[in-house]
């Protein structure tokens, strides 16, 4: 699986906003999605998002997507300065 982390700090009284924004189905038709988490930090004013493709190609597709940069502005209308991303490899850990 491939996809990304993003680090930002929630604007005050926008944390239902960033988490449906996250949450959207629309985001959900892209090819090779396989889901997404936003972690809300206890005191509101930081979110931590995942988001997990297939593969590479299919996250990259997403990310070029018009509808994602569409969207992108009206995140960073929720969120304080530019969110922080980091791309990669997801690699899990299960109980054996």
């Amino acid at each position: 699986m491939f996809g990304t982390v993003g680090r930002m700090r929630i604007k005050p009284g926008k944390v239902e906003d960033l988490v449906k924004h996250f949450m959207d189905p629309a985001g959900t038709g892209s090819r090779g999605f396989r889901g997404s988490h936003v972690l809300v930090s206890e005191d509101g004013d930081e979110a931590v998002v995942a988001v997990l493709f297939e593969d590479k190609d299919s996250y990259f597709e997403m990310v070029h997507d018009p509808r994602t940069e569409a969207a992108y502005p009206r995140l960073l209308e929720l969120v304080e300065g530019e969110p922080e991303w980091t791309d990669g490899e997801w690699r899990s850990l299960s109980p054996s």
